[in-house]
């Protein structure tokens, strides 16, 4: 359900139109060749509008409010994109590499009734014994620590050997001192974590080369949240589909200064960063708001962030009468130091090999001491939890096919 500022519908066939254009030029998007790359941003805006006025009456462009309602449009795309693919901004975006994500065939939405909590529940309870036994939390991950003796130089003081004199073993070293004697370490931290850990954690720092470090610091990480609104009981119909909120634009420059957050007070407009507000599968009582390109949110309290949804539903719903949620549940991933985002994206200016080098192992002497995995180290599946359990399962197979070469 596409509204406008006002609470009114979009006209039907202005809307089915900016769509058809807009999926033609993420087509063309898809087909482009290795030797331009302006951002993804530009690229669909200005086929976008080209599409458009071969489809409408050329009239139609000459009335000001008309082009500011296809710039209306694209924005809420925009936004909408800048979601799904979880980055802050399409202008962030490689134009080359937009092809290389694969979506992963059959239904895109699985909601777990009790969240993904409930995944991690049943394998624990399946494996209760083994989980208690090889699963320690609240360790906090301080450095890595390989044997200087494995280098072909020396740096002065071997941070290793102060834990361990077997120079093939690998030492992890925790915030509260402990140290974790181990044959292999495998990574799965957040990109977001890596970008901003990978010169202090790995000691000593000269093991990760320079070309990895390099993919790290291009490959982008956005945050992409979720507010979750939850109510007495149900204010709207039962039948109510997610809701778009299409945004004003005075002109293509204002346009362009609000996605690129120009003269933009994140204070008081972060809210025009919700691409949607939708109903969820089990929870009847509920409502979710999916935001990205901003998480300036996560500095406000929560009453902040109730009272400024309920501002946006009722402008959009166009009714006064929507009563405040009693709770909000929320995710707050750029503040969390653990992740600082939520998934990654070829941002512009990568490589297209970027993602294979992050996920190359380390290897010294033929020995591989440190593995890489998560959703950052999927070429085609990156940003998905799919593409995550699949490098997981990618590194132990590695590392079964090595111990057996090597036993």
């Amino acid at each position: 359900m596409f509204k406008d500022w006002n609470g009114n519908q979009i006209d039907e066939k202005i809307l089915d139109w900016a769509q058809f254009c807009l999926y033609e030029s993420y087509s063309l998007a898809r087909l482009q060749s290795e030797n331009e790359d302006p951002n993804l941003g530009e690229f669909i805006y200005n086929n976008y509008i080209r599409l458009m006025k071969e489809k409408l009456d050329p009239n139609f462009f000459e009335k000001s409010e008309n082009l500011n309602l296809i710039n209306s449009i694209y924005q809420w795309n925009f936004k909408w994109e800048c979601m799904y693919n979880g980055c802050a901004s399409m202008f962030e975006m490689s134009l080359n590499n937009f092809s290389k994500y694969q979506k992963l065939e059959g239904c895109q939405i699985i909601e777990f009734k009790k969240g993904y909590q409930s995944l991690f529940d049943t394998l624990i309870e399946k494996h209760k014994e083994k989980c208690s036994q090889r699963i320690n939390l609240n360790y906090e991950l301080r450095n890595i620590l390989v044997c200087q003796k494995l280098l072909n130089f020396k740096l002065d003081g071997c941070r290793h050997c102060e834990y361990s004199h077997n120079e093939n073993k690998i030492v992890l070293l925790f915030s509260n001192e402990t140290a974790v004697i181990c044959d292999r370490v495998v990574c799965t931290m957040s990109l977001g974590y890596l970008k901003e850990n990978i010169d202090d954690l790995f000691v000593p720092n000269l093991i990760i080369c320079e070309e990895k470090k390099k993919s790290v610091k291009r490959m982008g990480f956005g945050t992409v949240n979720k507010i979750i609104l939850i109510y007495d009981k149900p204010f709207w119909d039962k039948n109510l589909e997610d809701i778009y909120s299409i945004w004003p634009t005075e002109s293509t420059e204002k346009m362009y200064e609000s996605l690129k957050h120009d003269n933009f007070d994140l204070e008081s407009r972060w809210s025009e960063d919700i691409c949607t507000i939708c109903p969820t599968l089990y929870q009847k009582n509920a409502l979710i708001a999916w935001i990205a390109g901003n998480h300036y949110h996560e500095r406000l309290t929560n009453e902040q962030v109730k009272v400024e949804c309920t501002k946006i539903l009722k402008k959009f719903l166009g009714r006064d009468d929507i009563p405040q949620p009693v709770d909000i549940k929320r995710s707050n991933w750029n503040s969390n130091k653990f992740f600082k985002g939520s998934y990654s994206y070829y941002a512009y200016g990568t490589s297209s090999n970027d993602i294979q080098r992050i996920a190359e192992p380390i290897k010294i002497k033929n020995k591989t001491l440190i593995h890489f995995a998560g959703e950052a180290t999927h070429e085609s599946f990156y940003s998905t939890v799919h593409g995550a359990y699949l490098t997981g399962i990618r590194e132990a197979n590695r590392i079964i096919s090595e111990t057996n070469k090597s036993s």
